[in-house]
């Protein structure tokens, strides 16, 4: 059963003769437990709607449905609420903090939400993620396939329902890029996440289990992926 429902988004930037329709009435349902990916061409909607989807930005008529809720009705401190406990994020710049330390960057959306540490769970997403020997050095020590995968634990170390992705190997070379997506999906399917992804990379995009292609702000096709690449 879908948890995540998108009804009928829109989103308008500007007015008069320089308003842009960026979405025009988007309906989708993500579907628990799958990796979906996104794409599309460049301006077509892609990284608005993730946004508006995931309540990094307000959406100018429509809903994002999650456990029968409109995220939109929920106050500003429920709205970082949800944000941190059931939504993580990967972008394509790290957004790492470099005068603290890889353990503390992984582990600061816990710290922020005052809960306690789960250190046998931060363990086991360190080492998978191959970080073990990583955790007491600073980001600029690291290479940017590195501070990628920090930015997965980051994204995973509190647990959320749902991993929003935009495009998180942008800033990566292709070997590289397919070492993380395999780390990334590894860790999602491990620990039963959703990971839903914006990308350009075909062959990415070929692994997905769902396949949404965007095209001037409309959906023009949903396809569960037959042909995904398998492992």
């Amino acid at each position: 059963m879908s948890k995540l429902e998108i009804v009928n988004l829109s989103k308008i930037y500007g007015k008069g003769e320089s308003e842009v329709e960026a979405l025009k009435g988007i309906n989708l349902s993500i579907e628990n437990g799958k990796f979906t990916a996104i794409v599309g061409p460049s301006g077509s909607g892609k990284s608005t709607l993730l946004h508006c989807t995931a309540g990094l930005d307000n959406p100018t008529t429509g809903e994002v449905i999650l456990d029968g809720k409109n995220i939109f009705k929920l106050s500003e401190e429920e709205m970082s609420k949800l944000r941190r406990r059931k939504f993580g994020f990967i972008f394509q710049s790290f957004n790492l903090i470099p005068v603290i330390d890889i353990y503390e960057n992984i582990t600061l959306p816990i710290s922020i939400d005052n809960k306690k540490i789960d250190t046998e769970y931060i363990s086991e997403i360190i080492n998978t993620l191959g970080l073990k020997d990583k955790v007491s050095k600073f980001p600029n020590e690291l290479s940017g396939g590195q501070q990628q995968r920090v930015a997965i634990a980051r994204a995973l170390a509190n647990r959320p329902e749902i991993i929003f992705a935009d495009e998180p190997t942008g800033n990566l070379d292709s070997e590289t890029t397919a070492e993380v997506i395999e780390l990334l999906k590894l860790s999602v399917e491990k620990f039963g996440q959703t990971l839903v992804m914006i990308t350009h990379d075909e062959n990415i995009a070929s692994t997905a289990d769902i396949l949404i292609t965007i095209k001037d702000g409309k959906i023009v096709k949903k396809a569960e992926n037959k042909q995904r690449k398998r492992h």
